[in-house]
């Protein structure tokens, strides 16, 4: 065994992390629906970076619209709910100082409303907050759930939020602590859905779900916003790990797990190795889910790495060095992180009205769960149970382009995907399923744009778009 005396300081060079990445084109639809402006900076209003709480979002309603007072990014956060009425109502606020009682959002037959806040430059939170309160027939209670994969799935924050004031459009305030929530930070967006409930009706009339009326008012988030690009990006990986083997045997020699923030910083890594020939490889992940990754590993033939399917926003690099030889100085090596993944976006075409009657899709891949595997496909590879990814919640026809992440590797060669997309009705009945394919590599946009509902439209098929910033741009019908 070679000596301590013997190890040579390995720098890895990782500085300009962000430009040596190959960028991934986007399109202006997709920076919007990411908050994001043609200049791709955040549409801030009323913040500005700070390490001391602020408010992140504030909603009046003074203006008598559900654009907030205060936002990160006004662009993408919203507001939607589901009553007897389709369109808001303003009626009398509440005031909070220094903002006068104006106004306050006034809704009838109110059942759920769903507040999305894009979480961007967000290093963390401390409450959200708001005033509500309701006719003698409306809801006196409400649950507060909140979701963090964009509306497909939600958590109970506080299930039972009885009003203390019983009274018609007597002011009740709700404040909740947010700051032992870390899952909310280096998210793409937070949403928070207020469902409301008859509650406890003594001293109030008899619960009508269709005529009560609800009043909502300063409804507002607050905690620390750094500013964009800051290691909360969800753009951006937040860990870096490497391996590194002999070349020799394969055999595991170290491997270690590094916060991105701190690569960054200083724009070098240094790794103490004896002389001989190594075989690295590097992965940078941002995941909601766990990232698939071997939970031991002692020989470079058990590696691979990839994330699941439905974990649709993960964000996944990797790169690798082969037969690096460390000889008896110091040395300094260049690593290029590059995306694993493709985006894949569907833009359908459908008549509005047509599409409007969608209420949700559902994306299922037929094709293999494609895995990052430099040293050959291991024996042992991990299980992903999960094959589909839905989208609901829409509320215009800007919301019907949905994209996601494909995770595919580093590929020499296209490898195929294959998706079946079901459209669901109000009542969840099936109205159409089609599947597509196309071959990709990875570090690709592949544009997918046609009639979700297929032939009970004017015109059938799908054009296929690939965009890449590299050297090939394909369209054709199919």
């Amino acid at each position: 065994m070679a000596a301590f005396d013997d190890l040579h300081t390995v720098t890895f060079k990782v500085a300009g992390f962000e430009t040596e990445i190959t960028p991934l084109a986007k399109t202006q639809a997709a920076r919007l629906a990411h908050g994001m402006t043609d200049s791709g900076v955040l549409a801030l209003t009323g913040v500005t970076p700070s390490t001391e709480p602020q408010y992140l979002y504030y909603w009046s309603f003074n203006n008598e619209t559900l654009t907030p007072d205060i936002a990160v990014d006004e662009t993408g956060a919203g507001i939607v709910f589901e009553a007897k009425t389709t369109e808001p109502g303003f009626g009398t606020g509440f005031g909070l100082s220094p903002v006068e009682a104006g106004k306050s959002l006034s809704l009838e037959g109110l059942k759920t409303l769903e507040i999305t806040l894009p979480m961007q430059g967000v290093v963390s939170l401390t409450a959200f907050a708001l005033d509500v309160s309701s006719s003698n027939t409306g809801p006196k209670s409400f649950v507060l759930s909140y979701s963090i994969d964009e509306g497909e799935t939600y958590t109970d924050f506080n299930a039972d939020n009885q009003f203390q004031n019983m009274n018609p459009q007597a002011r009740n305030r709700y404040d909740f602590d947010m700051g032992e929530f870390s899952q909310f930070i280096g998210i793409r967006e937070l949403r928070l859905k207020l469902t409301f409930l008859p509650g406890n009706r003594e001293g109030a009339g008899d619960y009508n779900e269709n005529t009560g009326v609800v009043r909502l008012d300063n409804i507002r988030l607050s905690g620390v916003y750094s500013g964009e690009g800051s290691s909360g990006d969800p753009d951006m990986p937040s860990a870096l790990r490497y391996y590194i083997f002999s070349a020799d045997d394969g055999r595991v020699v170290a491997q270690q797990e590094v916060a991105m923030g701190a690569v960054l910083e200083n724009g070098k890594l240094d790794v103490k190795l004896n002389p001989g020939v190594y075989d690295i490889v590097f992965v940078a992940y941002r995941t909601r889910k766990d990232v698939l990754l071997p939970a031991a590993i002692s020989s470079a033939n058990e590696f691979y790495f990839g994330h699941h399917f439905d974990d649709h926003q993960a964000v996944t690099y990797a790169s690798s060095i082969r037969n690096m030889e460390v000889g008896n100085a110091d040395m300094e090596e260049t690593i290029t992180l590059k995306r694993c993944y493709s985006q894949i976006t569907f833009d359908f075409t459908d008549f509005a009205d047509d599409l409007l009657a969608v209420k949700k899709i559902v994306i299922t891949r037929e094709h293999p769960n494609y895995l990052y595997t430099p040293f050959g496909m291991p024996d042992a590879q991990p299980l992903s149970d999960v094959q589909s990814v839905s989208f609901s919640g829409f509320t215009d026809l800007s919301d019907y382009q949905v994209s996601f992440h494909q995770f595919l590797g580093l590929l020499n060669h296209p490898a195929e995907v294959i998706y079946e997309l079901t459209a669901y009705g109000e009542d969840g009945g099936v109205l159409n399923t089609l599947i597509l394919a196309e071959p990709i590599i990875n570090n690709v946009r592949l544009l997918l744009r046609g009639r979700l509902l297929g032939n009970t439209g004017s015109v059938n098929g799908f054009a296929v778009v690939v965009d890449t910033e590299w050297d090939q741009s394909l369209e054709r019908e199919f």
